[in-house]
């Protein structure tokens, strides 16, 4: 698309037994208020039923354009409230750099081990999935943490094993260069490469982070399935029913 960055369809990425999730039903991207009249287009093609966003209210405060009734979509926008606040206080100019110097890598270590828990946006993401509420579409405002992890989490609930759930979360990288420019905006020119180098952590996504959050749920929950079962009321039965309707498997022909 031309505006909407980091945008993906998770179909095709291969499940358990043999299965592919189905394409065309699930979605995940940046956020969508820059999005053009095309992207528009694009995005009312899909047929959306829903868009879940996971921004938090300061953030959506300084967006002025609302694209969601042109796209046709029901807007859900379910802040994060997370323990620890640091990542998204980047927001407004005049506290950008005075912000910016705060964050560390492991304020995101921190964020990823809070967000798996009492997530209402991911709780009702998942109710959507059960509900037949697709096609949808999770976004956040780069799409790589708050909406990578419900993605990863989505996958999850369909028996995507880890390596491939891993794949799609490290296709993030790809939009490091337009982070940087965004963020490059508010850093006078005589300083920005060295803080942007400085920064660079804090642009991409790591393989570690997923682990760091995979992890958080192994040391509560286990195993993935007591995880889904506690967090999500999904057990074996609703799993198997979820993915028997949302995945399919790969012709041999």
């Amino acid at each position: 698309m031309e505006k909407v960055f980091n945008f993906r369809d998770l179909g095709a990425t291969p499940a358990q037994d043999g299965r592919t999730v189905k394409k065309g039903l699930f979605y995940r991207s940046a956020m969508l208020n820059d999005a053009t009249p095309a992207d528009i287009a694009f995005l009312k093609s899909l047929n959306l039923k829903v868009i879940f966003d996971y921004r938090d209210v300061d953030e959506l405060e300084i967006v002025k354009k609302d694209p969601y009734a042109l796209i046709g979509a029901k807007h859900l926008n379910y802040p994060t409230d997370m323990q620890n606040k640091k990542l998204y206080k980047l927001k407004k100019s005049s506290h950008f750099m005075k912000a910016f110097r705060k964050v560390t890598f492991e304020d995101i270590k921190d964020t990823y081990r809070c967000i798996p828990f009492n997530n209402i946006g991911y709780k009702k993401m998942t109710e959507a999935l059960s509900a037949g509420e697709v096609p949808l579409l999770q976004h956040c405002t780069a799409g790589k943490d708050r909406a990578g992890l419900g993605s990863a989490i989505l996958l999850m609930i369909l028996g995507v094993d880890y390596q491939y759930i891993l794949e799609d979360y490290m296709k993030s990288l790809e939009i490091k260069k337009h982070i940087e420019d965004k963020v490059g905006h508010y850093i006078p020119k005589i300083f920005r490469a060295r803080l942007l180098k400085r920064f660079e952590p804090l642009f991409v996504v790591h393989e570690c982070l997923l682990e760091t959050a995979f992890s958080a749920i192994k040391e509560r929950y286990t195993t993935l399935e007591n995880y889904l079962l506690e967090e999500f009321g999904l057990d074996a039965k609703a799993l198997s029913d979820i993915r028997e309707r949302y995945t399919e498997k790969i012709s041999q022909n």
